[in-house]
């Protein structure tokens, strides 16, 4: 005589497999979800780091193309230029501060 506990047995046995395999596929799905979020976000601060790294480049030719001017000119001479480099360099206050602006996210 089969016992009434034989077909409830069962169905756990099914049952939780397959609920930890649904689980798994869920958490599976969600990791790749926020890995593809990731990927974009670091793409996206990639891009802006280029375009930062491009104007700092011209920044600097800029800057080479008037002291050139300058001295070619006569206006300044190599210490006009270093003491004002010295200048600017004291007095100019960073743009980011960790204390103040606390972290970048």
């Amino acid at each position: 005589m089969p016992s009434p506990m034989l077909p409830f047995a069962l169905g756990v046995l099914f049952a939780v497999p397959v609920t930890l395999a649904i689980v798994a596929l869920r958490s599976w799905r969600l990791r790749g979800a926020e890995a593809a979020g990731m990927a974009e976000q670091v793409r996206g601060m990639a891009a802006r780091l280029e375009a930062v790294e491009t104007e700092a480049t011209r920044s600097a030719l800029r800057i080479d193309a008037a002291e050139t001017v300058l001295l070619e000119k006569g206006v300044a001479d190599e210490e006009d230029l270093e003491e004002a480099r010295r200048y600017f360099e004291q007095n100019a206050s960073p743009r980011y501060d960790r204390d103040r602006d606390g972290s970048l996210h």
